[in-house]
């Protein structure tokens, strides 16, 4: 994980995530125009807070993040989990957020202004479309996440989020070796995220252990059977919505 000062180490030409998003549509000085401020946030601190102000949207260059609402008798429900190369954040203006973003691991980002990314996207037609992409990817996955929690069995959520992660993963990472998935997660992040109790999280696991579809432990989850899991998450390969190559591919699963 690089620490905080590789963000001033590499700096935005030499970004890891460079040509990831937003930031590949802009040129080094429109970077450099637009006030990035690179910095570390250490795991178990908000990158902002729920129903507080925020002039900030962020790109994840390291570590995870993971988003949520808070209830008033303090239930959390995670709503999505922010990989390196996500941009968060984005909402409609003058609106505080209903939710919060919070450091799963140590991340480092990169906090954009937001007002000043808006300002350019006015005069930078392309860079509004990306925009847009964004939101309507984040859009289509929020209803797979949906339907999931509305619709599917406990082992049928487990495996749907489990899938979108090694889906996710394997986008940004094709060289990964085999299937496996070194994730921060907790059972409690995984109850959180999918609407159910450690225990049965617990129990579910043991389930698609025994299925032969997933092994786990100290961190790591191996995906043994990836199309196995897409049989019993219910899940198309061709039409989920999970982020794809640049040609349009799901990543391989061999």
């Amino acid at each position: 994980m690089h620490q905080a000062a590789s963000l001033t180490t590499y700096g935005c030409p030499s970004c890891p995530m460079r040509g990831c998003g937003v930031c590949r549509m802009l040129s080094e000085a429109e970077l450099s125009s637009i006030g990035i401020i690179g910095r570390a946030v250490p795991a178990g601190q908000d990158l902002f807070s729920q129903g507080e102000p925020c002039g900030d949207v962020f790109n994840i260059l390291d570590g995870w993040v993971f988003l949520y609402e808070l209830l008033e008798d303090g239930r959390r429900q995670i709503l999505q989990f922010g990989l390196p190369g996500d941009f968060i954040g984005l909402r409609p203006s003058g609106r505080v957020p209903f939710f919060g973003a919070q450091a799963l691991s140590q991340v480092s980002i990169c906090a954009i202004p937001r007002h000043r990314l808006l300002d350019l996207a006015r005069r930078r037609p392309e860079l509004a479309f990306e925009l847009v992409r964004i939101v309507a990817s984040d859009e289509s996955q929020a209803y797979e996440r949906l339907t999931a929690l509305g619709r599917k069995t406990a082992v049928e959520r487990v495996a749907t989020l489990l899938l979108e992660l090694f889906y996710r993963i394997r986008r940004r990472a094709p060289q990964a070796a085999g299937e496996i998935l070194r994730i921060p997660l907790t059972q409690t992040h995984l109850a959180d995220a999918l609407g159910l109790t450690p225990v049965h999280i617990n129990r579910t696991l043991g389930v698609l252990r025994q299925r032969g579809v997933i092994d786990y432990g100290n961190g790591l989850f191996h995906i043994l059977a990836p199309h196995r899991l897409f049989e019993i998450a219910g899940v198309d390969a061709e039409t989920c919505p999970w982020p794809r190559g640049d040609d349009g591919s799901p990543p391989s699963l061999q």
